[in-house]
């Protein structure tokens, strides 16, 4: 496609996505065919969508990591892919996965974050933060559960959703990452509306 329709080279950006510039408007049909005859979709690299999971760049080669994270974060990938909420957010939304006990993935400036923890009983599970970000108005995340078992991540990042569709801002682009309607909810009422989300997605 790089050959053919733009010129020859792609940019790599941080979360592994590959973009291809001043590909003619005529010739997009054909690329996107092209690509998805590939296996590769254009689906939620960008816009106003769950992007890329990112996950911390030693997971399954670290002596320090609790487990390796990648199984769970190549899931969590598969599971919002085309889902029904992850190309109509009010903004972009990022997840990142941590399994070492050195945060190498900078999880608290993430909308949503995993960090590998071990439950009462030795079950895999996460310490689950949300509501992180740089650039206007930086702020760390905020701990959603102490320890969330890992079977119910994906409940976690659906009810998320559902909260930040509803009560997220449609209309200002500088202020409508996450961070900015909890602040606006306040911490407690986001947590009493992502509980809702949750009891409705099947969580407890």
């Amino acid at each position: 496609v790089a050959d053919r329709y733009s010129r020859r080279f792609g940019h790599i950006t941080t979360r592994q996505n590959i973009q291809l510039h001043f590909v003619k408007l005529h010739d997009i049909e054909p690329a996107m065919r092209l690509l998805a005859d590939s296996g590769l979709t254009t689906r939620e690299a960008c816009g106003n969508s769950v992007r890329n999971i990112t996950a911390c760049p030693y997971a399954g080669t670290s002596a320090d990591e609790l487990f390796d994270v990648t199984p769970y974060a190549d899931a969590t990938t598969r599971f919002l892919l085309r889902h029904r909420l992850s190309s109509s957010l009010p903004r972009k939304f990022k997840i990142a996965f941590e399994g070492c006990r050195e945060d190498h993935v900078a999880i608290a400036i993430n909308d949503l974050a995993f960090k590998a923890a071990f439950g009462p009983n030795g079950e895999r599970g996460f310490l689950v933060l949300a509501g992180g970000g740089t650039a206007l108005m930086c702020k760390s995340a905020g701990t959603l559960h102490e320890f969330m078992p890992a079977e119910g991540i994906h409940r976690v990042c659906e009810a998320l959703l559902i909260v930040f569709k509803e009560h997220g801002d449609y209309e200002h682009r500088q202020r409508n990452r996450m961070k900015f309607m909890i602040k606006k909810l306040g911490w407690d009422r986001f947590v009493e509306e992502y509980q809702k989300a949750l009891a409705w997605c099947g969580g407890e």
